[in-house]
């Protein structure tokens, strides 16, 4: 029996029951996949190139005995199922590797992996095609595969990548989530949307990137400063947003997901077609395109007004690829409208003193789609054409050039007391940025064990806003030039990596003055050489375990709004470095990094990563509360302002798996982050409190002739502690003490459900099912409100037409 809560519409309360019912139905469906004990044996791992220990994707493994057969999955995973007790010989093969048969005993469920040798083979009449493999990196990194996002679809980039071990979010609300890396965000976190480097109004906290998520097939993390190849801003780590390749066969493919949530009601779907020409195989096309809506969002006990959110987004792709040289060309616009909480927005310091100590918002309210003031309107547009060219021995060139523009509208929550302007109904900010960036890359071929690039990038960015907005940040055009050079060696179980980078910015600044009563316009100009420089290595120590230690020396100019916001935007008041009485100018950070990391891989039950990071800042540049807050014409509002001090940072990402039997898998990560000021000898303010998650996995294996394939049961619990390490004399630099720790259970079940060949993927989810209450230290709502209440998540996906790595598994017996 499924009962609406009081307040839902009939339509919705309708939605909410079908999730509940297919909550109730899907997982008798999924128990009674269970197969019979009997030869119930699993062989599973990992299929390599033994040269670059990448993953081959599509090899073939075949069981000669019986004639079962599989193929690898992108992440080079094999899994064979359902065999008995016995020496079985295993054929391994791949196109332009020697095939290998290898003897192989089971007793119990096994791990093994195989690692092919390049072989030379003459084609004649075909012409294959592939994706470069990404070199090995001393860094840590992690990867998010379309797989792992499958299970994130409907939730924004900052939320998907919070399932990377050692990254949070700065988050503002249910709609805005700022990544943040070992307890670096922002300007410090370099974000590469398709190969270019994402710029919009980044001088916000609460602004979150302007990407659209389901266009990434794939999200690697570099965790630590990768500035030498990224630019200088890069110390914190890389955030690289990829979608899959251009279609390099002919045909024509179609995806479709769906996604719906019961919490805030939200709907999103996202469709995409692609395809290539047989009339012209070197020409390959795509189209995608998003739309996503959220109303308002239930808290335990209420729900948070003006909280909703809506997105309408779209893309494009087209490809020439020959085999020695190819050109893309991409367009994407992003488009969203996010409701900013009106509790946080008050008239004198009393009223602000009792919502800060309220535990519910006085202003809450029933469901609804209609977002009111204030709110924050984003357009963010993307062009690129990027190419390629072999250059015959010596070597590969590259080049990427883009354009970007970011457009931003802020709404107050009142309109302007003049009823002129208030009837023409235009923004109380409003800000136009405009970026060009391009980049050259050489990348030469290997010599004397050594490979490596080297390369070229400039930018040219102006801000700007239309005459009668409201200023917070002013006019500036940034120019950046910048030459970089990374090489690699590597003999035996050793691989050593080195890098250099110079670049040289030029920031014009103008910024209106009163003085006296007497308005004017102040302009300056800053011009910084950063310079930035890393080493590190990678030991295969055994078949099973690599270590990593990297090391990055950077310099980080400052930023426009680091110097000089001022004034209110998004129900907040900020104010920069510069304009604080009793500042000098702010200066240059210089960061030193240093981490290491040992991987445990490739085993048949326990495998684990284990990083270990410090990073110590000069001149580290962040923002704590003004106390008591500022009062303005418009209200008292949370108010923030630029401090400038010495810091380290220093923690700790563990993770790991283990097999607790052919079907079961228990998994684990711990997060720990030290944030340190150095000149005060005090802890630094709003870092990420510890976290541990713990999850177990049931897989369902898969029988031949049943419709439902790849099913799976899965328990997740996140527990996060109270943020203890916190500044001296607490209660008179922050509005509110950091929220008590918490603890949440989610719940997941998925299957792929074939009618046909026709796959049909589909996962429901429930988190926080406790209904806990509960706030988050990063969350700048938490001074108002509590965190998201119950939620459960029905997600949908459809591919056609077929492909050979989607095709149904088959026993043969």
């Amino acid at each position: 029996m499924f009962f609406c809560a009081p307040g839902h519409s009939r339509g919705r309360c309708a939605g909410l029951g079908l999730v509940a019912a297919l909550l109730s139905v899907l997982p008798r469906l999924l128990w009674a996949q269970a197969p019979a004990p009997a030869c119930a044996l699993l062989l599973s791992g990992r299929v390599q190139d033994h040269e670059s220990r990448g993953a081959l994707a599509g090899a073939t493994v075949v069981v000669l005995e019986t004639r079962q057969a599989t193929q690898t999955e992108p992440d080079g995973h094999y899994h064979l199922d359902h065999l008995c007790p016995g020496t079985y010989h295993v054929q391994v093969s791949f196109v332009g590797f020697a095939a290998e048969v290898v003897e192989v005993r089971l007793t119990a469920a096994a791990y093994r992996d195989f690692r092919l040798h390049p072989d030379a083979v003459a084609l004649k009449g075909a012409v294959v095609n592939g994706q470069r493999a990404a070199a090995p990196t001393t860094q840590a990194t992690a990867t998010l595969t379309e797989k792992d996002l499958q299970q994130t679809r409907g939730q924004t980039l900052g939320e998907a990548l919070q399932k990377v071990n050692g990254v949070t979010a700065l988050q503002t609300g249910p709609g805005i989530f700022k990544p943040m890396i070992h307890g670096l965000h922002s300007n410090r976190v370099t974000i590469l949307n398709n190969g270019v480097r994402q710029e919009g109004q980044q001088w916000g906290q609460e602004h979150g990137p302007e990407i659209d998520p389901f266009l990434a097939s794939q999200l690697t993390v570099v965790k630590g400063a990768a500035s030498v190849r990224y630019g200088s801003d890069a110390i914190g780590g890389v955030v690289l947003v990829q979608p899959r390749p251009l279609r390099d066969s002919v045909g024509t493919g179609a995806e479709l997901n769906l996604v719906g949530m019961s919490n805030n009601g939200l709907g999103a779907a996202s469709g995409l077609v692609e395809g290539n020409l047989r009339r012209l195989p070197a020409l390959s096309w795509r189209a995608q395109g998003t739309v996503r809506k959220a109303g308002t969002m239930r808290a335990p006990g209420y729900y948070l007004r003006n909280s909703g959110f809506e997105e309408g987004n779209f893309s494009g792709s087209l490809g020439w690829r020959q085999p020695t040289y190819g050109v893309e060309v991409f367009y994407s616009q992003f488009n969203t409208r996010i409701g900013i909480l009106p509790a946080a927005h008050v008239g004198n310091q009393q009223d602000f003193l009792l919502a800060v100590a309220r535990n519910r918002p006085l202003e809450t309210s029933g469901f609804t789609y209609t977002i009111e003031r204030a709110y924050q309107q984003v357009q963010h547009q993307v062009f690129k054409v990027s190419g390629f060219v072999k250059t015959g021995n010596a070597g590969r060139l590259s080049t990427t050039v883009a354009q970007q523009l970011d457009g931003r509208d802020e709404y107050d929550k009142y309109r302007p007391r003049n009823d002129n302007r208030a009837a023409l109904n235009r923004p109380e900010l409003s800000y136009t940025n405009r970026t060009t960036t391009a980049e050259l890359l050489w990348e030469h071929r290997p010599w004397h064990r050594f490979t490596g690039s080297v390369g070229v990038a400039g930018t040219y960015q102006f801000n700007r806003y239309p005459d009668g907005s409201r200023q917070f940040i002013p006019f500036y055009t940034n120019y950046t030039g910048g030459m970089f050079w990374l090489e690699q060696w590597q003999q035996g179980k050793w691989l050593l990596e080195g890098g250099l980078r110079l670049d040289r910015r030029d920031l014009q600044v103008k910024r209106a003055t009163r003085t006296g009563g007497v308005f004017g316009v102040a302009a300056s100009r800053f011009q910084y050489t950063t310079p930035a420089a890393s080493l590190g290595a990678v030991y295969d120590a055994t078949a099973h375990l690599t270590l990593r230690l990297a090391s990055g020396l950077t310099r980080r100019a400052p930023a426009a709004n680091e110097r000089f916001s001022d004034g209110v935007h998004n129900a907040q008041y900020e104010l920069g470095y510069d304009l604080v009485p009793g500042n000098d100018p702010a200066v240059p950070e210089t960061a030193l990094n240093l981490g290491l990391t040992a991987t445990f891989h490739d085993n048949p039950r326990l495998n684990g990563e284990l990083t270990v990071y410090q990073t110590r800042i000069l001149n580290f540049l962040y923002q704590s509360p003004i106390l008591p807050p500022v009062v303005s014409i418009r209200g008292v509002l949370a108010s923030w302002q630029f401090r400038q001090t010495n810091a380290t940072l220093r923690g700790l990402d563990v993770s790991g798996s283990y097999v607790l039997g052919p079907q079961w898998q228990l998994g684990g990560k711990v997060a720990v982050v030290r944030g340190l000021d150095t000149s005060q000898d005090e802890w630094l303010i709003f870092m990420p409190a510890d976290r541990a998650e713990l999850s177990l996995r049931y897989n369902l294996m898969n029988r031949a002739g049943r419709r439902l394939q790849n099913s799976y049961v899965q328990a997740l619990g996140t527990g996060v502690a109270r943020q203890t390490r916190v500044p001296r004399n607490y209660a008179a630099r922050d509005y509110r003490e950091p929220p008590a720790g918490y603890g949440l259970l989610s719940l997941e079940a998925g299957t792929t459900l074939y009618w046909g060949r026709l796959p049909l993927e589909l996962s429901v989810a429930g988190s926080n099912l406790l209904n806990q209450r509960y706030r988050d230290y990063l969350n700048r709502y938490r001074y108002f409100a509590d965190e998201m209440g119950r939620n459960l998540t029905l997600r949908l996906r459809l591919r056609l037409p077929l492909e050979l790595s989607h095709a149904r598994p088959t026993t043969t017996p």
